[in-house]
């Protein structure tokens, strides 16, 4: 059986099937024409490559990617060509180190679960070495006096998250004002219990993202007071509208209030990180 070049040292199939192997992986229209080619019965092999084949492809979708199989059940001597590695997986770290714990969670069929990651370093040896690398964020966070709005609408809440609760663990939350919206209060609304346990705390002032301009008053005597401003999210429209609310509403009784957030921006008190 050829083995690939990135495996250096002598491994076991089981090892390699537990580190390297993406178990998860659907059987592409490739692995079939694979499969064709060293089955042995002929009802399987025409139906391998007719899996494999231009035309039958809305059939390989039926069968593999709309009921999500994986390929589990394979001839030993393709293995290598037929099971790709797990790829890298790049996340936004929405949680802090300090409070090093297991996530726990639920379904929507309130089946509990824990946080794949967290559950399996948990059981890892001490010592064991993990293979993986951060990407710096470029949010720049000031002393823990100064002010903060923070506007995370949707998934944008992630770095915003770990921020908050670092402070709170480490006992300096600060003035904390927090803007979040989703589409469906009952469906996306991420770490609801958590942020509305802050607020309730008081640790955060918590307000609907889309009501920036209601609360003009309170935000303008923030930013003349020093706040720093972070807007985190999906970046299509949403960082330009945050911003164009802050000139035209918060600040709009300013002499140059588009000047003035410009300024903001270059000595870092107005910070953006979208994806």
């Amino acid at each position: 059986m050829p083995v690939p070049n990135f495996l250096k040292q002598p491994l076991s199939v089981y090892m390699i099937a537990e580190q390297y192997w993406d178990l998860k992986a659907y059987p592409t229209q490739y692995v079939f024409a694979l499969l064709a080619l060293v089955s042995e019965d002929k009802l399987e092999r025409d139906k391998c490559i007719e899996l494999s084949s231009p035309e039958g492809q809305e059939e390989w979708l039926n069968y593999c990617r709309r009921p999500r199989r994986t390929i589990l059940e394979l001839t030993i001597d393709v293995l290598f060509e037929l099971f790709s590695t797990i790829k890298p997986r790049s996340f936004s770290i929405a949680s802090s180190c300090v409070p090093a714990e297991v996530v726990e969670y639920s379904t929507k069929i309130k089946k509990p679960r824990l946080g794949l990651c967290s559950n399996w370093m948990k059981h890892l040896d001490v010592g064991r070495r993990l293979y993986g690398w951060i990407n710096k964020g470029v949010f720049k966070f000031p002393e823990p006096n100064v002010p903060l709005i923070l506007i995370g609408p949707g998934t944008g809440l992630a770095p915003f998250r770990s921020l908050i609760q670092d402070r709170i663990a480490r006992g300096v939350a600060g003035n904390i004002h927090l803007f979040f919206g989703c589409r469906y209060k009952e469906k996306d609304f991420l770490c609801r219990h958590e942020i509305e346990k802050w607020e309730t705390d008081g640790h955060v002032v918590v307000y609907v993202q889309h009501k920036i301009s209601e609360h003009r008053n309170t935000l303008r005597d923030l930013i003349l007071s020093g706040a720093h401003i972070y807007v985190s999210g999906n970046s299509k429209n949403m960082p330009d509208n945050v911003r164009d609310s802050f000139i035209e509403n918060v600040l709009c009784d300013l002499e140059d209030a588009k000047g003035f957030v410009k300024n903001m921006v270059q000595t870092g008190r107005y910070q953006t990180e979208t994806w």
